[in-house]
């Protein structure tokens, strides 16, 4: 909520907002817009209830609508901080709701004439440049002005070293990582990063030179996804050979263990295509805001005699890649042929598991 001390509510108004801001933080978005719809038929002036509107709509998926109530907001000139607060909001969901990047940054650089200073935006602005726009060296200017205002971000530490990979600077990149695992001990995404940063550098493995303060500490799990074009031939073996894998989905039902923001569950996979994103209209939504709208596409192929595998592609099923692209098994593919216990990362904590279970096991909802 924001707080400008104006055009205070009071009456049945009041009630609502205060309703509607419950529900957000209760996580019920549909109801917390149906509050803010209350209050804004008898206080349209009102630009935090359109404000508020547009994050639940945004956080129901509904970015497009989200940016029309964002902009009905504006319409209403508030001020200051206020206004770059909304500007902000506005660009994220141009950015990682419809990937619409030089629209986003128009947004971004909306709030930098209010406050140049205002860190979260120098940060998505860079993520836009970098990933959107494929500007590395704009990317890292924008990252620059973060750590400028705050050496402790670790997340632009990071983005910073991936922008340094885009342009085969993989000394500054490895460097990069190094200030974020020292910040941030336990980031799986940057130790990825960097180890293949490392592999391309031709270091592989050495222990850092300057052995920051993570070197050597545990990590819970493993390492999974990394921004950035890191296409490299496969460095895991599948477990089972092509025959065995045949015999395994002639004997057992294949299903995704879908792990984001809406927790774990399993999706068996029985239909020919499937389309996997963001979108809620997705065959597999993918409930988070690092998957792209149209993220990936699951096929069945036939391997003769009866037996069948799934391939997973990157992008939509006119072939438009997605932003983060897809990690398999640590590596990025654009397309891969589904082996048991394959691990398959849209972005940070969203990610599948490709898995066989016997044809009599029951259990799935």
């Amino acid at each position: 909520m924001l707080d400008t001390g104006q055009l205070q509510l009071s009456g049945d108004a009041l009630v609502w907002f205060r309703q509607g801001l419950a529900a957000a933080a209760a996580e019920t978005y549909e109801r917390a817009v149906a509050y803010y719809d209350r209050v804004i038929d008898v206080r349209p002036d009102f630009y935090e209830a359109w404000y508020e509107r547009g994050l639940a709509l945004e956080k129901r998926g509904f970015y497009n609508d989200a940016i029309a109530s964002y902009d009905r907001a504006l319409s209403l000139r508030p001020k200051g901080n206020a206004s770059a607060h909304i500007w902000h909001d506005r660009g994220n969901a141009l950015q990682y709701g419809l990937g619409n990047y030089a629209e986003a940054i128009d947004s971004y650089e909306r709030v930098l004439q209010i406050n140049p200073s205002h860190e979260a935006t120098w940060y998505n602005r860079g993520n836009a440049l970098l990933h959107g726009l494929s500007l590395p060296t704009d990317a890292i200017a924008s990252y620059d002005r973060v750590l400028h205002i705050n050496p402790d971000n670790y997340l632009a530490w990071r983005n910073r070293g991936n922008a340094l990979v885009e342009l085969h600077r993989y000394t500054e990149a490895i460097a990069s990582y190094d200030r974020a695992l020292t910040l941030q001990p336990d980031d799986e995404l940057s130790w990825q990063a960097r180890n293949l940063a490392s592999e391309r550098s031709g270091l592989n493995y050495r222990p850092p030179t300057t052995n920051p303060a993570w070197y050597g500490a545990g990590f819970s799990e493993p390492q999974t996804f990394v921004e950035g074009d890191l296409d490299s031939h496969a460095i895991f073996e599948p477990e089972l050979d092509e025959d065995e894998d045949s015999v395994a989905h002639s004997q057992g039902r294949p299903f995704l263990v879908i792990e984001d923001d809406h927790g774990k569950r399993d999706v068996i996979l029985e239909c020919d295509q499937y389309q996997l994103g963001r979108d809620p209209k997705s065959d597999i939504c993918l409930h988070s805001q690092f998957a792209s709208r149209q993220h990936a596409v699951i096929t069945k192929i036939s391997k003769g005699n009866g037996n069948y595998a799934y391939q997973i592609t990157d992008g939509d099923l006119d072939g438009k890649a997605s932003t983060n692209g897809l990690l398999i098994n640590g590596q990025k593919y654009r397309t891969w042929e589904l082996k048991p216990e394959d691990i398959i990362i849209f972005g940070p904590k969203v990610r599948a598991t490709y898995r066989l279970v016997a044809s009599k096991t029951v259990g799935f909802d």
